[in-house]
């Protein structure tokens, strides 16, 4: 991802936290609405560097935090480190938690791996294709609960893979909605995704990927998203290393 400065930074927060409604259309030619959408605050994450994804874990309560640098954290809820893995990667970019495990997407070599979320111990490592520059791949990992398949998302240019159980692929979907994607998430019935140059979080349907609403975030460099127990949303910043916390996604009357 492109790096930014503190003060490239300081440039682009709004003024206004209210919510304008914009208009923009999917590639059926339907209006989507599109809303800004303000933080509350953030933690700094100063011992992770280059946070690029977190999910939270409504089990343990905590969120699992992945590095550039190739780290998977376990985090509470402020970003205060728990633990961190012992075996590492070269590029994480996406992580996710399905029942007793703990997934991280490492993009240059193409891998996932797959933890044991206890103790964080790495149990089996998978290996996916993808062609292109090696930091052009994978920026993200999820599981899409509505089709029962794994979703990995390349940044550039953007393209939807789904995958098994074993990360045998089974279909792709080209994505036009934004310039690149730095995070995916599975919600209650929706596919998110994030557009890190477009600093803007994609409701899509889960589907057909079709895109629904969007919603413009006021941080630099958004890379990972993910909702806790009630919804709210945390999302990363790599160059800053911090975590963003907002309220729910608002609601757009249609």
């Amino acid at each position: 991802m492109k790096k930014y400065t503190e003060n490239t930074f300081s440039k682009i927060i709004y003024g206004t936290c209210a919510l304008f409604l914009l208009c923009s259309y999917n590639k059926k030619g339907k209006e989507v609405p599109h809303v800004k959408f303000k933080y509350e605050h953030f933690s700094s994450l100063n011992r992770i560097p280059e946070p690029s994804d977190i999910v939270y874990d409504k089990d343990t309560k905590h969120f699992f935090i992945v590095s550039d640098h190739g780290m998977l954290f376990e985090c509470d809820l402020t970003g205060k480190i728990i633990r961190k893995a012992d075996e590492e990667g070269l590029d994480f970019e996406g992580v996710e938690v399905t029942d007793s495990f703990v997934y991280v997407s490492d993009e240059t070599p193409r891998k996932i791996y797959q933890y044991r979320k206890s103790d964080l111990s790495l149990v089996k490592t998978y290996m996916v294709t993808w062609g292109g520059a090696a930091n052009k791949a994978f920026e993200s990992i999820t599981y899409n609960e509505t089709k029962k398949c794994w979703v990995l998302v390349s940044e550039a240019p953007v393209v939807i893979i789904e995958y098994d159980d074993h990360f045998k692929e089974l279909d792709r979907h080209h994505f036009h909605a934004t310039r690149d994607v730095s995070g995916a998430r599975w919600y209650k019935g929706a596919m998110y995704l994030v557009g890190n140059k477009d600093e803007t979080i994609f409701k899509c349907d889960p589907v057909t990927y079709e895109v629904l609403e969007s919603y413009k975030v006021d941080i630099l460099n958004p890379e990972g998203m993910t909702f806790d127990a009630d919804g709210n949303v945390s999302m990363t910043s790599d160059d800053l290393q911090r975590i963003y916390f907002f309220k729910n996604l608002p609601t757009i009357k249609q």
